[in-house]
């Protein structure tokens, strides 16, 4: 079931985000990289970082509107990294489709990437008529977003380039990678809407909180998920090395034997057989490490509701709070 068949009302910010993102690559195409640009806007993804930046300025001003535009500009960051993603990951599919490297190529793939990311200002730039202190702070915020995702995708290779790594390396990264993507977009939605410091920093902690969940959930069902949801190949982060709090866990409880085993399976080039895909889900079912990651989503679930009992009652609020308790129980 999609993102919008499990949450009808997210269609109206979803169809004022999608218009918007329509107009900055109307076919026909120029060029290949529009082409590439166009369809890396087009995937379908549930725009979880637009509908924040939108449900965040609606908190604060009652209208989601005047977010239209930062909501594209967070869209076209996201974008732009999940492209150089896939290169970096030699991934052919994403969300169930040809990715845009395997697609178009890896020239035209990293220029597209370029394509989209070079727009972000340009569209944080049409709040010209923003208090420029505020303005500052806006384009500061998304800057930050975008340094600190590219610098935790750098964490993420570091850590699939050694064996070892700790639940403490794997939190920093994902905060970096994305819960920064995630909490910009809450706080800046929130300043866009008239809200004070002290209201955007909460909204920066709802976000990263969030973040957190959505991540752990995420690299959880790359191990367990089912590969029609997902619409990539299951265990796609473990052939790539990526370490997750599931695989850390699993392989810090097992014996000498079976953490072997486990290491054996990372950066594989090659399929993995039945029996290695049955093998290493026993181990996870045997040492808990599924319920443990699970637990860890509940706590930052729960983290980024708190911040919401500070924030007034409204409709903006309540579909939030949905919105938390769908990404956080998703499947794929």
């Amino acid at each position: 079931m999609s993102a919008q068949e499990s949450i009808p009302w997210l269609k109206e910010y979803l169809d004022a985000v999608n218009s918007q993102i329509e107009e900055l690559y109307p076919p026909p195409h120029s060029t290949t990289i529009e082409s590439a640009a166009a369809d890396a806007l087009s995937g379908s993804g549930k725009r979880v970082r637009a509908t924040l930046a939108l449900l965040w300025c609606e908190v604060f001003s009652g209208d989601y509107r005047p977010a239209i535009p930062l909501a594209v500009a967070y869209e076209l960051a996201h974008a732009s990294a999940l492209v150089q993603d896939d290169i970096i990951d030699h991934s052919d599919m994403r969300r169930g489709t040809e990715s845009i490297v395997a697609k178009y190529g890896l020239s035209d793939a990293i220029l597209a990437s370029d394509l989209l990311l070079f727009n972000v200002p340009r569209m944080v730039a049409k709040y010209g008529n923003l208090e420029s202190g505020r303005l500052a702070r806006v384009f500061d915020l998304v800057g930050e977003a975008c340094r600190a995702t590219t610098w935790g995708e750098f964490l993420d290779l570091e850590m699939a380039r050694g064996k070892e790594g700790t639940e403490q390396d794997y939190e920093e990264m994902i905060r970096l990678k994305t819960s920064t993507l995630l909490s910009a977009p809450c706080a800046s939605g929130a300043m866009v809407g008239g809200a004070s410091d002290e209201q955007s920093s909460l909204a920066s902690r709802f976000g990263e909180a969030l973040g957190m969940a959505y991540q752990v959930q995420d690299d959880t069902l790359d191990l367990i998920g089912d590969e029609l949801a997902l619409g990539k190949p299951v265990f796609t982060d473990l052939r790539g090395g990526k370490k997750s709090f599931v695989l850390i866990h699993c392989a810090s409880h097992s014996s000498s034997e079976d953490r072997s085993f486990i290491f054996s399976l990372l950066n594989r080039s090659g399929p993995y057989s039945e029996g290695e895909i049955s093998r290493l889900r026993g181990l996870l079912e045997k040492h808990g490490s599924v319920g443990y990651a699970h637990e860890r989503v509940l706590r930052y679930t729960r983290e980024a509701k708190d911040t919401l009992i500070s924030v007034p009652e409204s409709r903006a609020r309540s579909l939030l709070l949905e919105l938390t308790e769908y990404l956080a129980a998703r499947y794929y």
